[in-house]
């Protein structure tokens, strides 16, 4: 089944954004500079979509999804930060506990009912589109879609 621009547009609505940081907070003067291979990675975007049926999920709310990353931002703090440049220009994050941005969604669909449409074009609904920039300053490293 392939669906017109207008329907999958319909496909994903009540779009709220937020951000989840970590639990207690990091000094104001805490940098990461990211190494090569970081570097080298720039505007690679990893995008993973994890399907659960309803029965696997039934207990979860997303309020106790965003709880879970309070704790494990508290490890992985960095991720929460926000893109700099230096003066020489070099990129490094300055774990400034922005957060990471949540996007949660609601869907026309089921799970199965995703599937059955075999229009992988409207797969990409499931994961944010959004790119790092214009501006660094603003561009969280992680972006979790909930829907």
């Amino acid at each position: 089944m392939v669906f017109s621009n207008e329907e999958k547009e319909n496909l994903i609505y009540d779009v709220r954004l937020s951000s989840v940081g970590p639990g207690r907070a990091t000094e104001s003067d805490v940098f990461h500079n990211p190494g090569g291979l970081d570097l080298a990675m720039k505007l690679h975007y990893l995008k993973v979509v994890y399907l659960f049926d309803s029965e696997a999920t039934q207990d979860f709310t997303i309020t106790e999804i965003k709880d879970s990353f309070f704790t494990i931002f508290d490890y992985y703090f960095i991720t929460c930060g926000r893109f700099r440049r230096s003066e020489s220009g070099r990129p490094f994050i300055k774990c400034n506990d922005c957060g990471a941005r949540t996007i949660e969604t609601k869907c026309t669909k089921t799970l199965d009912e995703w599937l059955a449409m075999n229009d992988w074009s409207s797969y990409k609904l499931l994961v944010s589109q959004q790119v790092i920039g214009p501006e660094l300053f603003f561009s969280p490293p992680i972006l979790l879609q909930v829907i």
